[in-house]
């Protein structure tokens, strides 16, 4: 009778076979639609390479030849690889598949894949991007806690180049002193496999910023941080900074922008006696420089926050938080925000959003999404902190923007969702994307948005409704496949619930930190939620591939 330890090789070398298949499969489908169909407004090139009128008519011997060269490269490099734990980064030209397209069963679908393992003492506020041109190649990135009872922690960063099936933990971001506070991490992908990680840095005195990190091998290897902006003298503290790059085919195609919080005045959530503007740069040269700073919140009728030491004619909308940028397919840019007061008690709280058509030089005045109810405090019994931050995301084929947000309840949190069609100017109505039972005291909060290349939007958020008590916490996911007018019954993506109490650190103000937001991506036939768990007994940070629905026709 065989051995166990003969039987677990066995069936190791069997799913190591089952993923290299799976990869080979989804790379002949991937290299089949790029050349025979590339989708309107997207390149159908190699990564490096601009596509000349001769290689887009290109069809027959270079096709059958370009898939039977891919296939041997990805299942002889990969076997090699594979079976030292390491996968290559596959070089495919467009994660598109045609709507009618069977999705490749991938062998991590459905299972909750850990993707922490080292020695930091706990992990929160994921984020997660997708390459553009190849689905395999996923980049996550964390908090890593150097010091969870005093609230130290840095950035460090995790790659895969399987869908997400298996995980390097690249560890802390390099080029930052042990000393500094390095938070609040988002990450978008470039033109050519480079990978581009926002965030914010202090020295915990004096000197504050924004800085990107960049990597030009997919994620696996860092280079030292560019400022985006610096203040060494105090005055300014930079928060919650997000990235995104254009990925349009216009003049603008390429470029990197940041938005983020840009407080002064004095400590901000506090009653919000603080300025809390809207800053945003802009790069042209692949994060090597950035212009200056402007800001760009704007002013309205209802931004009239009553703080001691505000004028009390000031129009400005300086209470902005969670300033998020996307662009639309005409290079448009739209910065979504929350106008709020963070005790929550005298202002309410509005979801905001500019756009400028001349690449950040103008902006909008900021037109109204909705007035909401923010879930700014704790849910009791339990003791993190939340506050609401809009997800914002946009169609890349049709400009539709997109926006969830958190909103509390008589009885308990839910998660609410609006849409434009005519580039942020008019939104609809919101509509509830949670389908539990209305008043069951349940919380759902800190929603994340992505919007695949076929038009179907996902949004995952946390959710406490299996738990009577409401303190369990399990992650859902939410699609809409006709352009956000309603949504698929919810999806539970965690195979168990989790007590947010267990190993959380605590916060300056003594609240116990779960993080503020989590990471979601997404492609045509996968979802992949990004987010931090205590199954373990400490804060671990976990995904999924979820077989996402395909488009209403």
């Amino acid at each position: 009778m065989p051995e166990q330890h003969e039987l677990d090789a066995a069936n190791s070398e069997e799913q190591r076979r089952q993923r290299i298949a799976a990869l080979a499969r989804l790379a002949e489908q991937q290299l089949y639609h790029d050349v025979a169909s590339p989708q309107p407004g997207t390149p159908a090139s190699l990564p490096d390479m601009e596509p000349s009128p001769a290689h887009r008519r290109s069809r027959g011997a270079l096709l059958l030849g370009g898939v039977a060269l891919a296939l041997i490269v990805v299942v002889l490099i990969a076997g090699t690889l594979a079976a030292r734990g390491v996968l290559p980064l596959a070089q495919s030209t467009r994660a598109v598949l045609p709507a009618t397209a069977t999705p490749i069963p991938m062998p991590c679908a459905n299972q909750n894949v850990r993707v922490s393992n080292d020695f930091f003492l706990a992990h929160s506020e994921p984020m997660i991007a997708e390459n553009p041109h190849n689905p395999l190649n996923l980049v996550g990135a964390s908090k890593f806690f150097t010091n969870p009872a005093h609230y130290k922690f840095q950035i460090g960063t995790y790659t895969s180049t399987d869908g997400g099936c298996t995980w390097t933990d690249n560890g802390l971001l390099p080029g930052f002193p042990a000393n500094f506070t390095i938070s609040d991490v988002t990450i978008a992908f470039g033109l050519h496999n480079e990978v581009y990680v926002a965030v914010l840095y202090t020295d915990n005195n004096l000197d504050s910023g924004v800085a990107v990190v960049a990597s030009r091998d997919g994620g696996l290897t860092f280079g030292n941080p560019v400022h985006v902006f610096d203040d060494p003298s105090g005055r300014v503290f930079s928060d919650k900074p997000w990235i995104a790059v254009d990925q349009t085919n216009g003049r603008t195609r390429g470029d990197i922008y940041v938005a983020w919080s840009y407080d002064y005045g004095t400590a901000c959530g506090a009653g919000n006696y603080c300025h809390q503007e809207v800053a945003f740069a802009r790069s042209t040269d692949g994060a090597a420089s950035f212009a200056p700073m402007q800001l760009i919140e704007g002013h309205a009728s209802y931004c009239t926050n009553p703080a001691p030491t505000r004028d009390p004619t000031s129009t400005l909308c300086d209470g902005a938080l969670g300033a998020t940028p996307v662009v639309e397919p005409d290079g448009t840019i739209a910065v979504a925000y929350a106008y709020e007061d963070l005790v929550g008690d005298t202002i309410p709280t509005r979801l905001l959003v500019v756009t400028s058509h001349d690449d950040g030089l103008t902006w909008s005045a900021p037109s109204l999404v909705a007035t909401i109810s923010d879930v700014y405090g704790y849910f009791p019994p339990s003791r993190y902190r939340n506050v609401t931050l809009p997800a914002f995301a946009c169609d890349p084929a049709t400009g539709q923007l997109y926006i969830a947000w958190g909103s509390r309840t008589a009885h308990g949190a839910d998660v609410l969702f609006a849409t434009s069609r005519d580039g942020g100017a008019i939104w609809s109505a919101p509509l509830r994307v949670n389908d539990d039972a209305p008043g069951d005291g349940a919380y759902h909060f800190q929603p994340q948005i992505a919007v695949a290349p076929d038009g179907v939007v996902s949004i995952s958020f946390f959710d406490t409704r299996l738990d009577p008590k409401h303190v369990l916490i399990d992650v859902y996911l939410a699609q809409s496949v006709d352009h956000g007018a309603s949504f698929l019954p919810n999806i539970r993506v965690t195979s168990q619930s989790w007590d947010p109490a267990v190993d959380a650190p605590l916060d300056y103000s003594g609240a116990q930190f779960i993080g503020d937001y989590q990471g979601l991506a997404a492609d045509n036939n996968y979802v992949h939620p990004f987010w931090n768990d205590t199954r373990t007994g400490s804060q671990e940070i976990f995904t999924d591939s979820v077989p996402s629905a395909r488009p209403k026709k």
